[in-house]
């Protein structure tokens, strides 16, 4: 009898190797062949990948200037990995100017790791054993499924909602009850649910949670002993005022300090993903402590972390001049985006926050279904443009697409001039078309 050779891989090494992840493929792509109107204009536009590039040449200018990348002997040398003094004195008081002002957060609630990715990954094997659950209201970002399963194999569980309107009128609504009601349904399963987690302003709605609605949750869970993750990573990219976002830090009433959790990071706030630097806000002393031993594999270079400080503790540039430009360079596209989308008959879910416009293009669907979404993002990115389908951000409804309106100034009309030329095929009688 012949025997298959053995894997070189565990069990786990097998199921991270062999994940299929649509848009980590799609990125990859869109990386190898990026569009440039002179140099590559066959290329293809990323609005797929939430990146700001709003504010490259200020971030550039500012980040250049001697004191941030001021390297020294000790840069050499081995340093707290958790999170510098520095850092960590630095991100505390961004936190009480911004999160939650009037409160002081301590450092010593901080631990500093290489990305907000790399947070979820070392939460998920701080709180859960394989197979446990954690549970997340969809749509939502995909990546938090494999952030947690792909080395801690939690098993992220989905809170579907949809696109039918609630009696205010709000579509994809989270109510307190279907938290309960998803938690009761898996415990009657066997499956043992240890926390929720949000992202907050949401990926890809674009909405943050009002302090009511998140109170009302956290007590659902605490009556639970579940945990609360809170991922507030564009927690500064709001772009609309008459919805300012309120963070978990500023809630004063939490009914289970110690089991929440806030996330932060400079990757979308201040578009520096290749910096590389995420944090966590927990209470909890023996969470701390857990963090603090495995943020060793996960830490964030010590330039780096000198260099997030300095910008941080940098009040007039950070906080009078790159926030609030931001902001209004993202309500600019943002509006820009809204008007053509809507001018081409697409339907769109208003934002306050994030780089997202969450579109609906079902009536350029014939059928409605995954299968013929899918079809329609292939021709978009045959055409040159990347975009997310909603059914790959766990959309139960067919037909939503989430575009990065935060791209290269000069590449969002080019991309959106892709989007209408795709679409006016599509309305064309299929027999007619080229």
């Amino acid at each position: 009898m012949k025997l298959e050779p053995a894997s070189h891989l565990s069990q786990r090494g097998s199921h991270a190797a062999n994940y299929g992840d649509f848009i980590m493929t799609y990125f990859k792509e869109a990386l190898k062949n990026p569009y440039h109107p002179k140099l590559n204009p066959k290329g293809i536009i990323n609005m797929g990948t939430a990146i700001n590039r709003l504010m490259e040449t200020e971030l550039a200018a500012r980040i250049t200037q001697g004191d941030a990348l001021a390297y020294t002997p000790a840069h050499q040398h081995y340093y707290e990995l958790s999170g510098t003094a520095q850092l960590r004195q630095a991100l505390a008081g961004f936190f009480t100017r911004h999160f939650c002002p009037g409160r002081n957060v301590s450092p010593d609630n901080l631990v500093v790791m290489n990305g907000v990715g790399a947070c979820l990954d070392s939460l998920g094997h701080a709180l859960c054993d394989p197979g446990d659950v954690l549970l997340t209201p969809t749509p939502v970002y995909g990546r938090i499924f494999t952030d947690f399963c792909d080395r801690s194999l939690v098993c992220v569980e989905p809170i579907d909602t949809s696109q039918e309107t609630n009696v205010d009128g709000m579509t994809f609504d989270l109510r307190p009850e279907d938290v309960e009601e998803r938690i009761v349904q898996l415990t009657s399963e066997g499956k043992r649910v240890r926390g929720l987690v949000l992202l907050h302003p949401h990926n890809p709605l674009g909405t943050s949670y009002s302090p009511e609605l998140l109170r009302k949750i956290f007590a659902v869970c605490a009556r639970h002993q579940m945990h609360v993750i809170v991922d507030e990573i564009y927690a500064l990219s709001v772009f609309d005022t008459s919805a300012p976002h309120q963070s978990v830090l500023s809630l004063d009433d939490l009914p289970d300090p110690e089991k929440t959790h806030v996330l932060w990071g400079l990757t979308k706030d201040f578009a520096l993903a290749g910096f590389r630097v995420g944090v966590i806000h927990t209470q909890s002393k023996e969470l701390l402590q857990c963090l603090r031993a495995v943020s060793t594999y996960q830490c964030t270079p010590h330039l780096i972390q000198h260099a997030a400080a300095t910008l941080l503790n940098d009040i007039e540039w950070c906080d009078n001049f790159y926030l609030p430009t931001n902001q209004r360079r993202m309500q600019e596209a943002y509006t820009k985006a809204l008007k053509r989308l809507e001018g081409m008959g697409v339907k769109v879910r208003r934002s306050q926050a994030g780089f997202f416009v969450w579109a609906n293009l079902q009536s350029f669907l014939c059928p409605c279904t995954e299968e013929e979404e899918l079809k329609l993002f292939e021709e978009l990115f045959e055409s040159g443009l990347f975009l997310v389908p909603g059914s790959k951000l766990y959309c139960v409804n067919p037909g939503w697409f989430r575009f990065i309106f935060t791209i290269a100034p000069e590449d969002l009309d080019e991309a959106l001039n892709k989007v209408e030329l795709v679409l006016c095929r599509r309305r064309t009688p299929r027999k007619h078309r080229p």
